[in-house]
């Protein structure tokens, strides 16, 4: 079937007719400035996060953030369904997981008792945005979006013992992007040229 391959449905699956066809993405440029191209949704993703545990952001930059992760995973994931009953399916559930997340973040932080430090606050915040993060990218079938969300898991212990300092910040930044250049070799040597 011109190279590509059926995703078999598993029997009692609840999504038994959804068919995801794996993706061949073309690729347009080659190096580095098409991997910064072809993942800026994702490294936004992290950006955002490092932007609002570096600063140490109020809550509302947290709601804010939560839609803007939601529509990023609903944008990776929208290639991987073929059917338009399976891309409304995947939206819907996007829809309401990053929307259950958004009302978890109100509950907890945005009642105007703040109990907890800015460095707490801060962990939390993360750890939700990781975990909602990983969720989206595996119901949306899109591995990268996991990656982002296993990339903000990794920072939580990070930040127990990151101080404010720039030099742990500086050492943070370039470790992500080492993660990000590792990541970029192991893609761009696993897929064949075009």
């Amino acid at each position: 079937m011109d190279g590509m391959i059926e995703s078999a449905s598993l029997p009692g699956h609840p999504y038994e007719d959804e068919r995801v066809e794996p993706v061949v993405e073309p690729r347009t440029r080659a190096g580095a400035g098409g991997f910064l191209l072809r993942e800026s949704p994702h490294i936004a993703m992290l950006v955002l996060a490092l932007v609002g545990i570096s600063f140490r952001v109020p809550v509302t930059y947290w709601l804010f953030m939560t839609p803007a992760f939601g529509i990023i995973s609903i944008l990776s994931g929208w290639p991987h369904f073929s059917t338009a009953e399976a891309r409304l399916r995947m939206v819907c559930l996007q829809v309401l997981s990053w929307g259950a997340l958004f009302l978890a973040i109100y509950a907890l932080y945005a009642n105007g008792t703040q109990t907890l430090d800015s460095n707490a606050i801060s962990i939390s915040m993360i750890t939700l945005l990781a975990l909602g993060t990983f969720l989206a990218g595996m119901h949306a079938h899109a591995w990268r979006t996991c990656v982002v969300g296993g990339i903000l898991f990794a920072i939580v212990p990070v930040l127990g013992w990151v101080d404010k300092s720039s030099i742990n910040l500086i050492i943070g930044a370039v470790a992500i992007l080492a993660v990000a250049a590792g990541t970029w070799y192991v893609v761009s040597r696993a897929t064949p040229e075009a």
